[in-house]
């Protein structure tokens, strides 16, 4: 086993809560903050420039390409033309040192340990006390989580009505976020769910925005940074590809067979069978449900272009794309929809010649959990699934909140799965029973409503 030491840690943990190895998957992309612009930075050529004007790169392997999307788009204002090329952005392994650096900042105690692919840090015998796991091959998924334990000296105590201010928790987020090299991201505090704020960094390689490669830090009312979870693989400088405009890219949103992202449209797994509308909530959620043909109409109130992941050759990846800020006619709060903008002429597997035959690596995602019920120290979670894929759950807690995740593995990735969604129920076991504690679902940092 291998093993370095991070410095000593001053907590000891007293829950017994078992911890469960999470793989966090493509992390939505939340809305504002998209504009009608193009960049010119690194990896990004502006249009009429003339591109590399080296060799031509070798087809990209956009995994997907060919799913049905056909989506109804109505356009505020004109689109931006964009860059005309630019480079995809490569994920690689992540090193023990840059695992170190993360433990650091987020006061993990003891050594880092290889264990079957994932680097591990922190953790007590009975399962509690702070811990880091980290992927070791790319996308390098990250979770953290502090598992109780003894409160730090000085910290306030914790308010059940009360989140830390926003300017707080970005200080909190700060060391964290600069461990991870996302010092130049964009960084937003405004989520509040109960005594807990969400603060989220979204990296810009060469200056472009990022959607789907964000990073979140949960912050509780007494200042401690209770959970994690993002993407820390490093990115390196793929082959650079003839991009379209923001034009030619929402054309092929609206083509059925397009290539869009699988959050809205395209439904590539999961169909609810009986979609919540658009008022059923404070919020639209940051990935709209799939919907039938006649209500997939969504206004486009931004561009921006930038890069998403993406699954090329069967390993995420960041794709020149166009951000789209969408959201149903009437709603304030937008969405991001992301179109690969690669020229679908140097595109395998959904343009002019099929992608060949390969294995696809499993991605863990993380699931909206729906209701929960409590009977004495069970806790059972309800949420919408596809058939294809197995559910784990897992929970934290906490004197007044109980957080609580859901992922999802598809069960033989890469194949075809019929688009129909079942609901499923997962049980987990507390230390105390649920009590007039709050239930959170650490996906989106929502609080879950009582069934």
């Amino acid at each position: 086993m291998e093993s370095e030491p991070t410095r000593p840690h001053r907590r000891r943990s007293r829950s017994s809560w078992a911890v469960t190895a999470v793989a966090a998957a493509v992390l939505a992309a939340g809305g504002g903050g998209a504009y009608w612009a193009s960049s010119a930075a690194d990896g990004a050529v502006p249009r009429g420039s003339g591109g590399s004007g080296g060799a031509s790169p070798r087809p990209l392997e956009l995994d997907g390409a060919g799913r049905d999307a056909g989506v109804d788009l109505t356009v505020r204002g004109d689109l931006p033309d964009g860059p005309s090329s630019a480079a995809v952005r490569l994920p690689g392994d992540v090193s023990r040192a840059a695992v170190v650096r993360l433990a650091r900042a987020l006061d993990v105690p003891g050594t880092v340990t290889s264990d079957h692919g994932v680097w591990k840090a922190g953790g007590t015998p009975d399962g509690g006390g702070p811990v880091l796991r980290v992927g070791k091959e790319a996308p390098g998924a990250w979770s953290y989580a502090y598992y109780g334990g003894a409160p730090r000296e000085g910290r306030a105590p914790v308010r059940e009505d009360l989140a830390v201010p926003a300017a707080q928790a970005l200080r909190v987020a700060a060391p964290v976020f600069a461990a991870l090299g996302l010092q130049d991201a964009r960084t937003d505090a405004r989520e509040v769910s109960g005594v807990l704020r969400t603060v989220t960094a979204d990296p810009r390689p060469a200056g472009l925005p990022t959607h789907g490669w964000r990073s979140a830090v949960l912050v509780a009312s007494d200042g401690l940074l209770v959970a994690g979870h993002g993407m820390m693989a490093p990115l390196t400088r793929g082959d650079t590809y003839p991009v379209v405009s923001a034009k030619e890219a929402l054309k092929l949103l609206e083509r059925p067979g397009a290539g869009g992202d699988p959050g809205i449209g395209s439904c590539p797994t999961v169909v609810p069978k009986h979609p919540r509308g658009s008022g059923d909530g404070p919020r639209l959620p940051e990935v709209l449900p799939c919907l039938p043909t006649a209500h997939r109409q969504l206004e486009v109130r931004r561009a921006e272009f930038g890069l998403s992941a993406q699954q090329v050759a069967g390993r995420l990846a960041l794709v020149p794309s166009w951000l789209f800020e969408v959201a149903r006619k009437g709603e304030t709060r937008t969405s991001v929809l992301a179109q690969p903008a690669v020229d679908p002429a140097h595109v395998r597997g959904g343009g002019a010649s099929p992608a060949p035959t390969r294995p696809v690596a499993p991605v863990v995602s993380p699931v909206k959990v729906e209701s929960y019920s409590a009977e004495g120290t069970e806790l059972t979670l309800r949420f919408w699934g596809g058939v294809c894929s197995r559910y784990t759950a897992s929970a934290d807690e906490s004197g007044a909140v109980v957080t609580v995740r859901v992922t999802g593995v598809q069960e033989d990735p890469g194949k075809a799965c019929v688009m129909v969604a079942e609901r499923f129920t997962r049980t987990v076991r507390l230390d105390a029973p649920l009590g007039g504690r709050k239930v959170v679902d650490l996906s989106d940092g929502s609080t879950v409503p009582g069934k």
